[in-house]
């Protein structure tokens, strides 16, 4: 699932698209050894960065850091 939104990077206002996948429980599929799915983890990526205007900005996404990751992560599963 992708999907854009308004945050801030270095205190900078922008837009990010991001790229979710939630995880996955372990699924038992048989009853022999090894008939399961393994857990898949979910998964979370900023594809890209915009500044307020809308046009590409690599410069701000250069200043991102896990901390802005771990927040933009945040403020998407709150909305």
């Amino acid at each position: 699932m992708a999907e854009r939104l308004r945050t801030r990077i270095s205190g900078i206002p922008c837009e990010v698209d991001v790229y979710y996948e939630p995880g996955l429980p372990m699924r038992i599929t048989g009853t022999g050894f090894g008939d399961a799915d393994p857990p898949e983890p979910e998964y979370f990526e900023i594809t890209a960065v915009y500044d307020r205007k809308g046009y590409p900005a690599p410069w701000l996404h250069a200043k991102l850091t896990d901390d802005d990751i771990e927040r933009i992560f945040e403020e998407f599963k709150n909305e």
